[in-house]
C-alpha cells in the first residue's frame, strides 16, 4: 500500500526538490551540468523530466542542450555507487534547443521541433546522441555522434570558441524557407576538452529551399570537420538557370584556407547576402541578361606567407550596368596581399570592343591599366568619374574611336586620374564642332590634358598643331595652324572663345596659325598671337575679297597689325585696336585705301548706292560697341572716275549740265555726333566746279549746301562766274533713297526743283 501511494504521489506531485538536486549533483560527476524544471513519474512512459537544460560541467551557465520533455532511464547500480545516475534519455516528439558559441553578432539558436532521440551515457562520460530526427526550419534532421564533456580542460574565453563559424550557419540556416523538406544528416564525435581534435561530418540534399530571396532549386552539400579543419567535401547549388560549386578547405587550427568557387548562376540574386548599401546598389545598378561564368580560388598556407592569394576569371554574357548595356565581358585577375592584377580583360558593346590588363592596390585605391578600345566613349558616361565625365560628354561620334591608351588614377581622388593615349576618329563633333576625322596624342595629368600631333579635319579646311587644357583653372593653351573656318572651329575651345570671334566672320577658304593662352576665368591672363590669310574677311559691314593680317590679342586688348586687304576692287591698309575690358568693346581703326569702288563700299553700308567712282584716302576712326553714335573719326578722301551726278547730292545739277561725267572729288572729312561731315568737299566735272560743304547722317538724312561755278581756272571770269554760282546754289535734305532740294537764294519757279520743300 505504502508503495502504491508513492507512485502515486510522484505521478500527481512529482519527484520532491531535493531529490532532484541528489540526481543534478550526481550528473556534475559525469562532466554533465544538468538543471530539470520537474521530474514526475508517468506510469506509462516512466520518468519524464520537463524543462531540461544541459551544460558543460566546467561552465554550468552556458547551456548545451535544452529539452522540454524526455523520459529519463536510471542507472540504479550507479545511483547505488554515486557515480553514473542516469544510463539514457528518450526524447518523443520534443524540442530540443542547442545554443551556438557567440560571435560579433552573439549566440543563436539550434532549435529541432518534432524530435525524437536515444541519448545514452556511457560509463566513460560520453554521451551518444542514437538516431535524432526531427523538423529544423522545414528540414528533415537526422543526427548520430558522440560528446565527450571535459572534466578539467580550462574552458575557451568568451568569443574565443573554434566553433563560432557555426553559429554563423545557423544564424543563416534560421532564415531558410523551404517548399518540400530537404534531408540533413549529421554525424559528429566532438570532446569539449579537445574541441580541434573532434570530426563531424553534414550532409544536405534538398529541393526547392529560399534564403534571403535567393531560390535555390536543387542543394547538394557536404561539409565534413577533422582535427581543427572544415573541409568543403561538396557544395553544388542550382538556382536561376545556373550553378554554384564550392570546394575547398578551412583549417581552423593553422588559420589556412584553401578555397574555390566557380558559379554559373545570377550574381545578383546573392546581393542579399552583402551588407544593406551594397546590396541595394546592387539592386539598383546591375541587371544581367546572361549568367556569367566565374571562377574564384582563395589561398593562405604557409606557402603563401601572411597575405592570401586570391585568383580566378570571370566570362559575362549580357549585362546592364548603370543603365550601360554590354554583349559581354570577360577577364581573369589575381592578388597577393592588396594588389590585384587584372589580365586578358575583353568587353564587348555594340559599338565595339576593348581589351587590355592593369593593376589595382585595394589598400590606396591607386589603379593603372592599358588597353586598347573600339568602344564609344559617350555611352560609358555613367561610369565616369566627375573628371572624366568634363572631358567626353561634349563629344559625339558617328563611329567608335580608336584608342590605344595607359591609365592611372585613384579611385577616391579624381585629380589623381591620368592616361597617355593615341586616339583616331572618323566623323565626330567635340562642342558642336562637326569634324569629318579627327586624331591626336593625348596625355591628362591632375586634370590638365596636353594634346599632341592634333589633326581635325572639316570639309572646307583642317586644324593642326597642340592644344593644352586646364579643366580646374580653366584656361587653354595652344598652336595651331588652320585652314578650317576659325568661326567654325572657335567652339572647340569653349563658349567664351565662340563669342570672342563672333565678330569676325571668315569665307570658306582660310589659312592661320595661332599661339597662346585663352584664360576663361582671368580674361586678362589670355595672351595670343596669330597670323590669318583668308578670303570674304569681314567685320561689321566691311567685307575684303582677300585678307591678311597679324592678330595679337593681350591684357583684354585685340589688335589687327600689318593688315592688308583687296578691299572693293582696290587695296586697304591699316591696323586696328579693340579694348575688351567692361561689357562694352572700344575700337580704333588707322586705315588707308587706294582706288576702292565707291558704289560697292556704299551698297555694303546702307544697302544701295548712286554713285560710281574709285576711292583713295586714310581715315582714323574710334566707337564702341555696336551703336554708330558712338563714331568718332577724321580723314580725307579723294574720288576719282566716278558719276557723282546720280549722288543725291548732286543729282540735281545733272537736269542743268546733262551727262557731264564728275572726272574727280575730294575732301576732308570729320565723323562724329552720328554724322559724317566736310566743309571742303569739291567735284571737278570738266569746266565746272561743284562745292558741297555738309553732312550725311548715318540714318541717311542729308544736309548740304550745293554750289556749282562755271570756268573757275580762268581769271576775271571766274569773278562772274562765281557770282552766278552764288545765284545758283542748291540746298539738299531729304535722305539717300529719298534726296528732296531747291535753289537756295531765287525763286523755285526760276531754277529746276524736287517739287516739294528741303527737309532737315
Amino acid at each position: 500500500m505504502l508503495a502504491l501511494v508513492g507512485l502515486a504521489y510522484l505521478h500527481v506531485s512529482g519527484f520532491p526538490s531535493f531529490l532532484i538536486r541528489i540526481l543534478e549533483d550526481q550528473m556534475v560527476r559525469t562532466g554533465l551540468a544538468v538543471r530539470f524544471g520537474e521530474i514526475r513519474l508517468d506510469l506509462f512512459r516512466g520518468i519524464v523530466a520537463r524543462e531540461t537544460r544541459l551544460a558543460d560541467a566546467r561552465d554550468p551557465n552556458h547551456t548545451l542542450v535544452q529539452v522540454d520533455e524526455l523520459v529519463l532511464v536510471p542507472n540504479w547500480h550507479g545511483l547505488t555507487r554515486r557515480e553514473r545516475p542516469l544510463k539514457a534519455l528518450r526524447i518523443t516528439n520534443a524540442t530540443v534547443a542547442v545554443p551556438t558559441p557567440p560571435d560579433e553578432k552573439g549566440a543563436s539558436m539550434f532549435t529541432a521541433r518534432d524530435a525524437y532521440a536515444t541519448v545514452l551515457f556511457r560509463e566513460d562520460g560520453a554521451v551518444v546522441v542514437d538516431r535524432l530526427s526531427g523538423l529544423y526550419c522545414g528540414i528533415q534532421l537526422y543526427v548520430t555522434g558522440v560528446l565527450k564533456p571535459a572534466r578539467t580542460a580550462t574552458p575557451p574565453a568568451p568569443g574565443q570558441s573554434p566553433f563560432r563559424f557555426v553559429t554563423k550557419v545557423v544564424r543563416e540556416l534560421n532564415q531558410v524557407r523551404v517548399s518540400a523538406p530537404p534531408q540533413l544528416d549529421l554525424s559528429f564525435d566532438i570532446d569539449l576538452a579537445r574541441p580541434l581534435e573532434g570530426t563531424a561530418r553534414v550532409r544536405l540534399r534538398g529541393q526547392g529551399m529560399e534564403l534571403r530571396g535567393a531560390k535555390v532549386d536543387e542543394a547538394r552539400i557536404v561539409v565534413t570537420m577533422k582535427d581543427g579543419a572544415v573541409e568543403f567535401e561538396q557544395f553544388d547549388l542550382a538556382l536561376y538557370r545556373g550553378t554554384v560549386r564550392f570546394r575547398g578547405k578551412y583549417d581552423i587550427a593553422r588559420g589556412a584556407f584553401d578555397l574555390e568557387v566557380t558559379s554559373s548562376t545570377d550574381p545578383t540574386a546573392f546581393a542579399a547576402f552583402a551588407p544593406p548599401e551594397i546590396s541595394q546598389t546592387i539592386a539598383r545598378e546591375l541587371q544581367v541578361h546572361d549568367n556569367p561564368r566565374i571562377q574564384v580560388r582563395y589561398v593562405l598556407s604557409p606557402e603563401t606567407g601572411p597575405l592570401p592569394q586570391l585568383q580566378g576569371s570571370v566570362m559575362a554574357g549580357a549585362f546592364t550596368l548603370r543603365g550601360v548595356d554590354f554583349l559581354r565581358v570577360d577577364f581573369e585577375f589575381a592578388n597577393h596581399g592588396p594588389d590585384l592584377a587584372i589580365t586578358n580583360a575583353l568587353i564587348v558593346m555594340r559599338e565595339g570592343r576593348l581589351t587590355g590588363h592593369g593593376q589595382f592596390n585595394i589598400e590606396s585605391t591607386d589603379f593603372s591599366y592599358e588597353l586598347e578600345s573600339t568602344l564609344d566613349p559617350p555611352k560609358l558616361l555613367p561610369l565616369m568619374s566627375p573628371a572624366m565625365k568634363r572631358i567626353v560628354e561634349p563629344s559625339w561620334f558617328g563611329t567608335s574611336p580608336h584608342v590605344v591608351a595607359q591609365i592611372t588614377g585613384d579611385f577616391v581622388d579624381p585629380d589623381a586620374f591620368g592616361y597617355d593615349a593615341v586616339v583616331q576618329a572618323g566623323e565626330c563633333s567635340y562642342r558642336g564642332v562637326k569634324l569629318t576625322r579627327a586624331s591626336a596624342t593625348l596625355k591628362l595629368r591632375q586634370s590638365q590634358l596636353e594634346t599632341r600631333d592634333l589633326r581635325l579635319v572639316r570639309p572646307e579646311g583642317e586644324a593642326t598643331g597642340s592644344i593644352t587644357a586646364n579643366f580646374n583653372e580653366n584656361w587653354v593653351d595652344f598652336d595651331i595652324a588652320c585652314t578650317a573656318n576659325p568661326n567654325e572651329m572657335a567652339p572647340i575651345l569653349g563658349p567664351r572663345a565662340a563669342t570672342m570671334m563672333r565678330s569676325y566672320r571668315f569665307g570658306t577658304r582660310t589659312d592661320g596659325n595661332a599661339k597662346g593662352r585663352v584664360d576663361f576665368d582671368t580674361p586678362a591672363d589670355t595672351a595670343w598671337t596669330a597670323h590669318v590669310t583668308g578670303e570674304k574677311f569681314s567685320y561689321w559691314k566691311f567685307t575684303a575679297d582677300r585678307a591678311e593680317a597679324n592678330l595679337v590679342f593681350t591684357n583684354n586688348t585685340f589688335r589687327i597689325e600689318d593688315f592688308k586687304a583687296d578691299f572693293y576692287d582696290g587695296q586697304l591698309t591699316g591696323n586696328a585696336q579693340f579694348d575688351l575690358l567692361g561689357t562694352n568693346t572700344t575700337y580704333r581703326f588707322n586705315l588707308a585705301v587706294q582706288r576702292s569702288d565707291v558704289n560697292k563700299m556704299l551698297t555694303d553700308i546702307s544697302g544701295k548706292a548712286n554713285a560710281t567712282g574709285f576711292l583713295t584716302g586714310q581715315m582714323e576712326l574710334t566707337g564702341a560697341g555696336d551703336d554708330a553714335h558712338n563714331l568718332v573719326g577724321s580723314g580725307s578722301l579723294v574720288l576719282a572716275d566716278g558719276v557723282l551726278w546720280e549722288a543725291p547730292i548732286f543729282g540735281l545739277l545733272s537736269q542743268i549740265l546733262g551727262n557731264t561725267k564728275a572726272t574727280s572729288a575730294k575732301a576732308d572729312f570729320k565723323i562724329r555726333d552720328y554724322a559724317w561731315r566736310s566743309d571742303n568737299l569739291t567735284v571737278e566735272a570738266g569746266v565746272f566746279t561743284a562745292k558741297a560743304p555738309g553732312s550725311v547722317r548715318f540714318d541717311g538724312k542729308l544736309d548740304f549746301r550745293v554750289q556749282a561755278q562755271f570756268l573757275r581756272s580762268i581769271p576775271g571770269i571766274n569773278i562772274l562766274t562765281k557770282i552766278i554760282g552764288v545765284l545758283l546754289e542748291y540746298d539738299v535734305g531729304g535722305t539717300i533713297g529719298d534726296p528732296a532740294y531747291r535753289a537756295a537764294n531765287l525763286p523755285k519757279e526760276i531754277l529746276p526743283h524736287s517739287g516739294r520743300k528741303r527737309e532737315n
